[in-house]
């Protein structure tokens, strides 16, 4: 079996809160964010041969003593379902826990995966309230893709409130005229029924591939504290709002 994979990175303290993982990122997005951090991996080549799933199982063996588990990001992993199973429940033999970063465009292969006890924590980017003209404006997702989102939202509320998952974290990355507004994130807010924690992330502008975005200011630390503050407001089954900046990491919101 193969996957179209992106990169590996063998140690990272960034992509699971409080633990050490090794990271798989994988090529391949159904959606156009253009604000997106990770541009290079989007397009999956459809004329490769990717990269057999062993040599990446070689790379979480090697990496196993010293890490607290494995996540899979992208791209968006779920679009290569049977490869993301066969290294989860690889990873899951040895005794990792494994996370995935996902768009939410794959309901039915999130709930599966869960059913097979292959994921125990999800890391849910909500790119805009679940408006489908915000929503496109935002991502570029056609309607299709929108309620699979929808569904995904919701799904991975019940995942967690029924214990199927142990962690679930939703995150919106603001930019001007992206998620910046507080009737923005209340209305996301409210749409997580249920989640260990809800990050409002600062975007940052520099690494974005369209250029419109590159010419954007960051949204300033003290207008997402006010928007957490928003969020914290109206949430009822979020534990946590975090802030999430690139010079001073996490902070919780009261």
């Amino acid at each position: 079996m193969r996957l179209n994979l992106g990169d590996i990175v063998p140690i990272s303290t960034l992509d699971w809160p409080g633990k050490v993982v090794l990271v798989v990122f994988t090529r391949g997005c159904p959606l156009r964010c253009p604000y997106c951090s990770n541009g290079r991996f989007i397009e999956a080549p459809e004329d490769g041969e990717g990269t057999d799933v062993e040599q990446v199982r070689a790379r979480i063996l090697d990496a196993a003593d010293f890490i607290d588990g494995v996540v899979f990001s992208g791209g968006e992993p779920f679009m290569q379902p049977m490869a993301l199973k066969e290294l989860a429940s690889y990873a899951k033999g040895i005794g990792l826990p494994v996370g995935v970063h996902t768009n939410g465009a794959y309901p039915d292969r999130i709930g599966s995966m869960a059913d097979d006890g292959l994921l125990d924590s999800v890391f849910l980017d909500v790119k805009a309230p679940l408006e489908y003209e915000l929503y496109r404006a935002a991502c570029g997702a056609d309607l299709t893709t929108f309620e699979a989102i929808k569904r995904s939202v919701a799904l991975c509320c019940g995942l967690r409130k029924g214990q199927k998952i142990r962690y679930l974290e939703a995150r919106t990355t603001v930019f001007r005229g992206i998620g910046d507004k507080p009737s923005d994130i209340e209305k996301i807010a409210r749409a997580i029924e249920f989640a260990d924690a809800y990050v409002v992330q600062q975007g940052r502008p520099e690494v974005a591939m369209d250029e419109k975005i590159k010419a954007l200011d960051a949204v300033p630390r003290i207008e997402l504290l006010s928007l957490a503050a928003a969020a914290r407001k109206a949430s009822k089954g979020i534990g946590s709002i975090k802030v999430r900046t690139h010079i001073f990491g996490d902070e919780v919101v009261e």
